[in-house]
């Protein structure tokens, strides 16, 4: 990889623009009939990969030998993508069908999605959102390196949690995001650490309320990724660095709390701010359907891709009591879902209190 200087994504150079309408039913649409390709694509390759094992059975070949092992190794991980493929269809229906409403943007939100506009107001400026760079061509130009496809990419959404520490989701950094292709140098996809180094944070990124149009946004370089897990506990929190004019972003924005003591229950009001689809700031908001296992349910908060990492709010304290991870065949339920921010401070060393 060739080193090169930070690289911002083009709507954080210019001026002001017109943003597109914002159609929910529209995207499921367009990200149902990709992820439906995708699954006949795998199913497909788990077909052919059984007809191979078939015939190594037919020919009587020894089945401890290293290639029929590689042959299940192969079908297993043929079987988890058909999984996560299937996973992300029911996310995606459960959130159109179970939502009745769109999320607004949080500059000309009504008021009607279950909080207040003084709540948004006074809460989603330390909201950003994760983006490539948009340079990733020139860094990863070796003979055996790609870039992948996630060239200035807005990625994900997350919160400050300090002046310089930014909460979002682990599967962030995942290296095989379903998909999607991350670089890889020497043939092998970059690791976590340096794909959070290949991301910035763009905060304001919204619609202006007094113009109609979409604010340029402002962006600082992730330095490094503190704390990291894509697991069950899906999490990372990311460390910022400053502006071009030296200025860390919560002395500009202002960050959020993190609950220690006031917690949701089952059919209380949460809030979640949000880039869904890699769009303008947003806010939605909902009802607790479950909480076990480390884990907050809700079915009635539409979100989409882009909006992982979000936190979610308690409408009565305003502290982050979540982050919003996925949805899909959960053991709680097939609905979006997030870690809790318990889950996260027993394990985090970082978090304050």
């Amino acid at each position: 990889m060739t080193e090169q200087p930070l690289s911002v994504p083009p709507t954080s150079r210019g001026a002001e623009v017109f943003p597109e309408p914002y159609d929910r039913r529209g995207l499921a649409k367009r990200t149902i009939g990709d992820l439906l390709s995708r699954r006949h694509q795998v199913d497909r390759e788990l077909g052919d990969l059984d007809t191979d094992i078939t015939s190594t059975f037919s020919a009587a070949e020894e089945l401890a030998s290293s290639s029929f092992r590689e042959l299940l190794d192969r079908r297993s991980s043929f079987a988890h993508d058909l999984g996560l493929v299937d996973a992300q269809i029911e996310y995606t229906l459960h959130d159109l069908c179970g939502t009745m409403d769109d999320p607004q943007d949080v500059e000309t939100y009504d008021g009607k999605l279950g909080v207040s506009r003084e709540f948004v107001d006074e809460h989603e400026a330390p909201v950003g959102q994760l983006v490539w760079l948009d340079d990733l061509p020139q860094r990863f130009s070796g003979a055996n390196d790609t870039p992948g496809t996630v060239n200035g990419q807005r990625w994900g959404t997350g919160a400050l949690i300090d002046k310089d520490l930014f909460l979002t989701a682990g599967h962030c950094f995942q290296p095989d995001p379903l998909r999607w292709q991350v670089p890889t140098q020497n043939g092998t996809a970059i690791a976590a650490e340096e794909m959070a180094q290949l991301m910035c944070v763009c905060f304001n990124y919204q619609k202006n309320g007094a113009t109609g149009y979409i604010r340029p946004g402002a962006v600082f370089p992730v330095l490094a990724l503190m704390e990291y897990s894509a697991t069950d506990l899906d999490y990372a929190i990311v460390k910022l660095g400053p502006d071009a004019l030296g200025r860390l972003p919560g002395e500009l924005y202002g960050t959020l709390t993190v609950a220690t003591k006031h917690f949701p229950s089952k059919n209380d009001i949460i809030c979640i701010i949000q880039h869904p689809n890699g769009n303008e700031k947003k806010v939605e908001a909902g009802h607790v359907l479950d909480i076990r296992g480390g884990r907050i349910a809700y079915n009635d908060i539409g979100t989409f891709g882009g909006a992982s990492g979000s936190p979610i709010l308690y409408d009565k304290t305003g502290e982050i009591v979540g982050v919003h991870v996925k949805g899909g065949s959960l053991p709680i339920g097939g609905f979006n879902s997030g870690t809790t921010i318990g889950a996260i401070r027993a394990a985090s060393k970082l978090l304050p209190g």
